[in-house]
């Protein structure tokens, strides 16, 4: 029987109704074509097509390859059996098929942007520009390249570059609510807060119910501390898409700043659950365990991240910072950890060494520059703040690069107190490497380590030809490129840190830092428990640092003092109580507070009779202001330097007989020093003296760094001195 051929018309119409959106329609007329010749290439293709956008992939892979073995000349079947293959996530075979359709058309400019998408993907950024690029030079109004261009600058940090691509694409496309978006994103990776709110605001009036621009707003509420509205936008976002698991992630972080981990923990195992892979998420819960106190959870969450994308390098600085708080964690192994992420992410720059223009003379005036993320309300400020306000002027200048994107009064009064200001959180790291090369940075400081909002990345390109490492993080900080780390000898004894640190040991005999006490501190009062009638203990460190041998070391010491209570000040401290009733300890001895603003929180010591100090990471800031406000502690020495802390603060004013070297001498010093309560109301009145030594005058500890700053340049000038290379400039007009 002679085969009847399915009319052209047929054809035409499925097409009509595609294009018009009728998908059901289409497929219908496609089907029809087929029952007539089940080898109709055109017909197998398109109905491929409508199975890929319905998201049925097998078979829209299986239609679409028939259909190009029927005719291997359909370039757009190999364009979009590559769509089908990049929807699976088999990008390398989706890049071969896009590579064989621009070898039949290679005219085709949105084949070369959409290979370009695959090879971002592939991590090929360099690449994926050269495509966009090319598609650019074929379709010069392309509105799909300028964006798809944007997204590769962006990802590869080319910020500035980025945005002209996204402002090109919406002149081509002005309702187009994505490129918008995507613009407000740009600026909010630069800290433009402004202009990022501006672009998703835009974004809402073209298309009101877009929970990408409501997520990104949220986002960017966030970045400022503006937490109300962040976590308001974001919950709206997930009103009008539940399962969006990136308004899930930023809703996290969100509560996470608010203080609410139980909620924000939530979020972001909702968030994998949609998204089981998804680095940035399992990193993010990580955090979250951190501030619950859960330290052991927090590291399998940033090891999951690593294995997830092995290049996110903030999951490894997390889990650097999450090691020091675990109870037994072998020191030789640590630093090992600390190498590995030196060889991760610190290895593949240029030696720039020869860069360095500085004008080697031994003794004139020091360009310092101090990078940091914490120049506001933060411990790190009152270590800073002396050195700001004592430094020698004439014999140094100094450069902050902020990177906080909150700024408040402290900011503003350190501001005041140095010669150059520079706000570096919307700058890449090459950026702010070039920025720092451009001032002529003598020596580079790093005040962060591997804490929040570090910028180790740029420490690795050594854009200063001395780099120095001091007070954000009491630990090396594994790079090759930082060449000195300010310590002292309480904290790394000589002969036995030394094997443990990449960089060398500045030991002060001031200290490792200065100490500012906040201004307008209340009084030291009485005792409470001469009125109270029992003792109260308290704990004030962020909650990260009660590891479980604390909390059981804390319940024994009120099972040993029946009367007594304890006060624990910090987020979510409450997360505690089924910890401590497991140690037989009832609701009814524990007291928990949020944190509080600096002049509630430290009125809040009158209540405290005796201070218990975190193991195996001390408390460093809380310690001080607690003995500025006459209460005293117990501390429990380690070995590392995170141990030690407590030692070398108590040892500072006389009080070695505090320190003890075993969980059971903390328990009976706990016990024993708060036995007596008339020696206890003595001690109580005469600390703040004991203190002022090491605090009136800050200025001994800035003319010991300045001095190390200048022994240190010394050494480098002898070094360079045969250097044609380091050529002298002149000043900066």
């Amino acid at each position: 029987m002679r085969k009847i051929c399915p009319s052209p018309d047929l054809l035409e119409e499925g097409l009509r109704h595609h294009q018009a959106g009728r998908i059901e329609e289409a497929a219908k007329n496609y089907r029809q074509i087929l029952s007539a010749d089940p080898r109709q290439p055109d017909a197998m293709h398109l109905l491929g097509v409508i199975a890929q956008t319905v998201g049925r992939l097998d078979e829209a892979l299986e239609l679409i390859s028939e259909s190009l073995r029927l005719n291997p000349s359909n370039i757009s079947a190999m364009n979009n059996l590559a769509g089908v293959l990049k929807d699976q996530a088999r990008y390398e075979d989706a890049a071969g098929f896009y590579e064989a359709a621009i070898e039949a058309d290679p005219n085709s400019a949105y084949i070369h942007s959409n290979l370009g998408n695959v090879l971002q993907q592939l991590g090929r950024g360099d690449e994926a520009a050269n495509c966009h690029r090319r598609a650019l030079e074929l379709d010069p109004q392309s509105y799909a390249a300028h964006c798809n261009l944007g997204a590769v600058l962006k990802e590869q940090g080319h910020l500035a570059e980025a945005s002209e691509f996204y402002r090109a694409a919406i002149a081509l496309n002005p309702q187009a609510h994505e490129a918008h978006v995507n613009l407000g994103v740009v600026f909010k990776e630069q800290a433009k807060f402004a202009e990022a709110e501006a672009s998703f605001m835009q974004a809402l009036a073209i298309q009101p119910e877009s929970d990408a621009a409501l997520t990104n707003l949220g986002a960017t509420f966030k970045e400022q501390g503006r937490l109300p509205e962040a976590i308001g936008s974001l919950r709206l976002a997930l009103r009008i898409n539940p399962r969006s698991h990136f308004a899930l992630l930023n809703l996290g972080n969100a509560l996470k700043d608010a203080g609410d981990f139980v909620e924000a923990g939530e979020c972001l195992r909702h968030a994998i659950a949609l998204k089981p892979n998804w680095h940035l998420a399992h990193s993010n819960l990580g955090t979250v365990f951190n501030q619950l106190g859960q330290a052991e959870h927090a590291a399998e969450c940033f090891r999951r991240a690593l294995e997830l994308k092995p290049d996110y390098h903030p999951a490894h600085s997390n889990l650097l910072f999450t090691l020091n708080y675990l109870p037994g964690t072998d020191r030789a192994a640590l630093f090992a950890e600390h190498r590995r992420f030196d060889t991760q992410f610190c290895q593949g720059f240029p030696d720039l060494i020869s860069l360095h223009q500085n004008t080697i003379e031994p003794e004139r005036r020091l360009r310092i520059g101090f990078v940091s993320g914490d120049l506001r309300e933060h411990s790190v400020a009152h270590f800073i703040a002396p050195v700001f306000t004592r430094h020698d002027a004439a014999g140094f200048e100094i450069f902050c690069y902020a990177n906080q994107t909150v700024s408040d009064g402290v900011t503003t009064r350190l501001r005041e107190t140095v010669e150059q200001w520079r706000e570096v959180a919307g700058l890449s790291d090459e950026e702010l490497a070039d920025a720092i090369r451009r001032d002529r940075i003598d020596i580079l400081v790093d005040l962060s380590g591997h804490t929040a909002r570090n910028r180790l990345l740029v420490f690795a390109r050594k854009p200063a030809p001395i780099q120095v490492s001091m007070i954000g993080y009491m630990q090396t900080t594994g790079l090759s490129a930082m060449d000195y780390r300010i310590t002292d000898e309480h904290l790394d004894p000589t002969g036995v840190s030394d094997p443990f640190n990449t960089e060398k040991l500045i030991r002060l005999p001031a200290g490792a830092a200065a100490f500012q006490t906040p201004i307008d501190s209340p009084r030291v009062n009485e005792l409470p428990a001469l009125s109270n009638g029992h003792v109260t203990f308290a704990s004030f460190n962020n909650l990260a640092k009660v590891s479980p041998a604390a909390v059981a070391a804390w319940a024994e010491i009120l099972r040993r003092q029946p009367n007594a209570q304890l006060l624990v000040v910090g987020r979510a401290g409450n997360s505690l109580q089924s910890d401590f009733e497991k140690h037989g300890i009832s609701a009814d001895r524990l007291d928990f507070r949020d944190r509080l603003p600096m002049r509630e929180f430290l009125e809040l010591h009158h209540q405290v009779d005796f201070l218990l100090d975190t193991f195996p990471y001390n408390g460093g800031t809380t310690s001080l202001l607690a003995l500025w406000m006459g209460v005293p502690m117990v501390t429990l020495a380690g070995e590392g330097t995170v141990s030690r802390t407590g030692a070398g603060i108590l040892q500072g004013v006389g009080l070695s007989r505090l320190v003890a070297s075993s969980v059971e001498e903390y328990v009976t010093l706990a016990v024993s020093e708060t036995s007596g309560l008339a020696a206890l109301a003595t001690l109580r009145q005469s600390l703040r003296a004991k203190l002022l030594p090491s605090l009136e005058d800050p200025g001994i500890f800035t003319s010991q760094l300045e001095g190390a700053f200048r022994d240190i340049w010394r050494k480098w000038c002898a070094k360079s001195g045969d250097d044609s290379l380091h050529l002298p400039l002149a000043d900066n007009c």
